[in-house]
This record gives C-alpha cells, sequence and structure tokens, in this order.
C-alpha cells in the first residue's frame, strides 16, 4: 500500500518537526510493505499544482491574510478528494470557525502517535479514492480520473489530451508509455498516434467513431475489421 501526504506549514520550526515525525514513521510502516510518501510545503501556492494526488494533507498556515481554514475551504472546492487535517496553535480553527465536514482538528504539539493515526487516516482514505492518472506538461501537472480522458493523440514530443468538461492537456509521454500506463480495457488504439476512450463513443460508423465532445476520430481501412470487432465485443460487455 501507497499513500501520500501533503504537509503545508508557515512555521518552518513545526514544519521540520512534522517531516521528522513523518520520516520515523514512514521507515516503521515500512517494514509492514506500507510505503509512505509525503511532501512538504511552506506556501499554499507551492501545494495546489499537485494537490490532487494527495490522500491527506496537514495544515496550518497562520502568516499570511489567508490562514489554514481558508486554504482548507479552497482545497475542497477545487475537488480534492484527501482528507484534510487541520492542526494548530496560534489559530484555534474550530474554536474561530466551527466544526466544518470533512475536516479534522488537531492541537499542536503533535507526537509520533499522533502522526501513526494520521496514516492510518490516509490509508483508509486511499483505499477509497478512485484511482488517478498523472499527466505533466512543461507548464505543470494534473491528476485525471480514467474516465475524464476521452481521447489522446501523440503530436511530436507531447500527446494533446482531450479531458471532459471541454478540457485539454499536453502530457509529455509518447503514446507506449501513455497506453500502457492506463492498462485498461476500455482504452482502444486507432491508429499509430491515436487511442480513444470506448465509453466515450457516441457513435461509429465507416472508418471513424464519434467522440462525446464532437471529435472525430478516424482509422484506416486497413483496421476496419479488427476495431470495429474490438468496440462491438467492448459494447457488448456493457450491457
Amino acid at each position: 500500500m501507497s499513500v501520500f501526504i501533503a504537509l503545508l506549514d508557515d512555521d518552518p520550526a513545526d514544519r521540520k518537526q512534522s517531516e521528522r515525525l513523518l520520516s520515523r514513521e514512514r521507515e516503521e510502516r515500512l517494514k509492514n510493505g506500507d510505503i509512505i510518501y509525503y511532501d512538504s510545503y511552506g506556501s499554499e501556492e507551492a501545494l495546489l499544482p499537485y494537490f490532487m494526488k494527495y490522500d491527506l494533507f496537514l495544515i496550518d498556515v497562520t502568516k499570511t491574510t489567508r490562514d489554514g481554514m481558508m486554504v482548507a475551504a479552497d482545497l475542497k472546492n477545487r475537488g480534492a478528494e484527501g482528507k484534510i487535517v487541520l492542526y494548530y496553535d496560534k489559530i484555534d480553527y474550530r474554536e474561530k470557525y466551527g466544526d466544518e465536514e470533512g475536516i479534522a482538528f488537531i492541537p499542536k504539539p503533535l507526537w509520533q502517535r499522533d502522526f501513526s493515526r494520521l496514516v492510518d487516516m490516509a490509508i483508509k482514505i486511499h483505499e477509497t479514492k478512485p484511482p488517478r492518472v498523472e499527466l505533466r506538461g512543461d507548464k505543470g501537472t494534473i491528476y485525471v480520473s480514467k474516465d475524464e480522458i476521452i481521447y489522446a493523440v501523440e503530436q511530436g514530443y507531447y500527446m494533446a489530451v482531450a479531458l471532459t468538461g471541454d478540457r485539454s492537456f499536453h502530457a509529455m509521454v509518447d503514446i507506449a508509455g501513455f497506453y500502457e500506463s492506463l492498462a485498461s480495457p476500455e482504452f482502444m488504439i486507432t491508429s499509430k498516434n491515436t487511442f480513444i476512450n470506448m465509453n466515450h463513443v457516441i457513435s461509429g460508423g465507416g472508418t471513424s467513431f464519434k467522440m462525446s465532445d464532437g471529435a472525430v476520430i478516424k482509422f484506416s481501412i486497413l483496421d476496419k475489421r479488427a476495431i470495429t470487432k474490438k468496440y462491438a465485443e467492448f459494447a457488448k460487455g456493457k450491457k
């Protein structure tokens, strides 16, 4: 089991102490085969590009106009799926804001036993979260579910990935690596530079598929028999 934890604390001393305790917990869990990844941040801006990958957030922000609860609320509004824990000393978030659904509160200082409980919490969250695909581009990284991917087309050194919600992303990966990383039966290669998510096929005819975003994905007549057979078997299995 692998879990991902984000530590956001703008007090350097507290952040370093939490890093030390997390490192100890990571070494202890490794004995049982659990792999704990954690990233430490000193600002909200540094965390935001990567927030979707985390199973748990440990947050305390007190040195800016936005405090930890404001950051937590923003993460929830952005769709963060990890558990948010506000740990505090200068600001008692529960007293200031009251209880908030989906947010836990722990007063500082934290001890090793606290981090053991936090990792247990992260493991439970990880087991229930839908898996995410990491897409890295030259302007950042995003995390999406497989169902959000409609199709992808290799264009030189990147893959142009069409996503639900009228979105797209240029992923720095080749088609072979990307397709193999998905390893899911709903994806099908239609040409040497294109693959589609068959869940997003609206209709098919001749040598093309119409996708849910309105795009028409064409394929060679030489591959028509194999492609239409594979799609027909997939569509039959969904019924």
